[in-house]
């Protein structure tokens, strides 16, 4: 998971906003993949599952079986269990939104970092078309695009990545209890491309802190 998101902070680096970020992933949007749900109460139950465009949850027991529709009124989230590692969403509080996000899991620690996902059939020439049915015979590719969040343990909503023209500001701000993170924001050594290794830092050096 670290590498991946390496590549993701080489790609803000290079002048790309996190919004901007499109990358391929396991498609869990449009077919069933093993799964584990969990439940507020703390039970689980392993199956199949798919993420739906509105944040719930399809999951079936069984290839044969008739899915099911959950929420955050039920549910923490889901995993989903790939060839070479588990991918977690949760239910998150997301600053100026109304409903509950269900999101990506990057890290979760003092300070936890999310990723929303969102997928398109993208072709050679550019154009966009979401449902693959109506794709003609020209080539396209399946991109998924992230937007990252962040939500500190002692808060009870997630905010959006910082802006690009005010990062340094905000980030001061966000960070201002670890004097290690503020110091390298002063002295230009950290910047919007070192977000992510700006938490890992925080959550092994600075949480303890608090």
């Amino acid at each position: 998971m670290k590498s991946f998101l390496l590549f993701v902070a080489f790609l803000i680096s290079t002048g790309l906003s996190a919004q901007d970020l499109s990358i391929f992933v396991p498609d869990v949007f449009n077919s069933y993949e093993e799964a584990t749900i969990n439940f507020n109460d703390g039970t689980t139950i392993r199956g199949y599952a798919k993420i739906t465009f509105n944040s719930s949850i399809k999951f079936k027991v069984n290839d044969d079986s008739k899915p099911d529709v959950w929420t955050d009124l039920m549910l923490k989230g889901v995993i989903f269990h790939g060839a070479l590692d588990d991918v977690g969403f949760m239910y998150v509080n997301v600053k100026n939104h109304s409903m509950m996000q269900l999101l990506e899991v990057i890290e979760l620690g003092e300070i936890s970092i999310f990723a929303d996902v969102s997928s398109n059939w993208v072709s050679i020439g550019g154009e966009f078309n979401n449902k693959p049915e109506n794709l003609d015979m020209r080539t396209y590719n399946k991109k998924t695009s992230y937007t990252f969040f962040f939500k500190k343990e002692s808060e009870k909503e997630a905010i959006k990545l910082f802006g690009i023209f005010n990062f340094k500001k905000e980030a001061i701000a966000y960070f201002e209890n670890c004097t290690q993170i503020v110091d390298r924001l002063n002295e230009r050594k950290y910047k919007r491309g070192d977000i992510i290794d700006m938490v890992y830092y925080y959550n092994d050096y600075c949480a303890a802190l608090d």
